[in-house]
C-alpha cells in the first residue's frame, strides 16, 4: 500500500485527536466519567466514576465490573473473585461497585488501581467461562474414558484441591488401583491454556500428586504455548490419539 508523506503538522494533529479518543471525560449530575483505554472482554471501555466526598474524592467503576457479570451470567464467580482482586489492587467494595477514596493529589493513582481492578475481575470471570464447544469436548473425553476405564472408575466435571488450597473445576478424574488421572480438555486459545496450566501446576505440588492430562484437538495449534503445560508436569495427548496412548497416558 502507497502511502502519502505526511507534514508534521499533519502527524501531531493525528495524534492528537487519537489521544482525545482514547480517553473521554463527561459530566452527568455533578459526577465526571472517564472513559479509559481499557476494553472489557464485550468491547466496551473501562469507565470511572469520580464524586466529590467528605475530605476528598471518591473514585469508583460505578458497578460496571459487575454488570458485565452480570450480563455473562457470573454473578456466582464475580462474588468469588472479587475478594482476590481487592487485596491485589487495595481497592474495596461498596455493594456492586469498586472504589477508592483519595486526596486530589492521589487521584490519578486511584483512578489506575480502580480501573485495573475493574477490568481485571471481568477478564477472570469471563476466562472461567465455558463455550459451548469446550463443554461438548469435556463431554466426548468423559464418554471415551468410562468407554476405557469403565463408569464407576470416571469421575466427571470434579474440583480438586491444589497445594495452594485452591479447588480447581477439572474435566474428568480416573480412579485407578494406585493413583488418580486428571484428565483435562484443553482450547487451543490463551485463556484455556494458560488457565489449565496454572491448575496443573498448583495440583503437581501436592505431596501426592494426580497425573496430569491434557487432552487437545490439534496439539499444533497450541504453538508454543504447549510448553506451558508440559513445564506444569502435564502430558499432552490428542483427541483422535489411539486407545492404547490414552490407556498409557493414565
Amino acid at each position: 500500500m502507497i502511502v502519502r508523506p505526511m507534514t508534521a503538522e499533519e502527524v501531531e494533529r493525528t495524534v492528537e485527536e487519537v489521544a482525545r479518543e482514547l480517553v473521554r471525560l463527561r459530566r452527568v449530575n455533578g459526577s465526571s466519567f472517564l472513559n479509559l483505554p481499557m476494553l472489557y472482554p464485550d468491547g466496551s471501555s473501562v469507565t470511572v466514576k469520580i464524586d466529590q466526598v467528605a475530605g476528598g474524592l471518591r473514585v469508583s467503576d460505578n458497578g460496571f465490573a459487575f454488570r458485565e457479570a452480570e450480563d455473562s451470567g457470573a454473578i456466582r464467580s464475580f462474588g468469588q473473585t472479587k475478594k482476590s482482586v481487592a487485596e491485589e489492587f487495595g481497592v474495596q467494595f461498596g455493594g456492586k461497585a469498586i472504589f477508592l477514596d483519595t486526596e486530589c493529589a492521589g487521584l490519578f493513582e486511584a483512578i489506575c488501581d480502580v480501573a485495573s481492578a475493574s477490568w481485571q475481575i471481568v477478564a477472570r470471570v469471563y476466562s472461567r467461562l465455558p463455550d459451548d464447544t469446550e463443554i461438548e469436548f469435556e463431554e466426548e473425553i468423559s464418554a471415551r474414558l468410562k468407554s476405557l476405564f469403565g463408569a464407576s472408575h470416571v469421575e466427571e466435571n470434579k474440583d480438586l484441591a491444589g497445594a495452594s488450597s485452591i479447588s480447581w473445576p477439572v474435566s474428568a478424574v480416573v480412579n485407578l488401583e494406585d493413583h488418580k488421572t486428571v484428565f483435562q480438555a484443553v482450547g487451543d486459545h490463551a485463556n484455556s491454556i494458560n488457565r489449565s496450566a496454572t491448575a496443573f501446576r498448583d495440583l503437581s505440588l501436592l505431596p501426592n500428586p494426580p497425573r496430569l492430562v491434557a487432552v487437545v484437538r490439534d496439539k499444533t495449534a497450541l504453538g508454543a504455548r504447549a510448553s506451558l503445560l508440559v513445564q506444569a508436569s502435564a502430558h499432552i495427548i490428542e483427541r483422535g490419539n489411539p486407545d492404547v496412548l490414552w490407556r498409557a497416558a493414565a
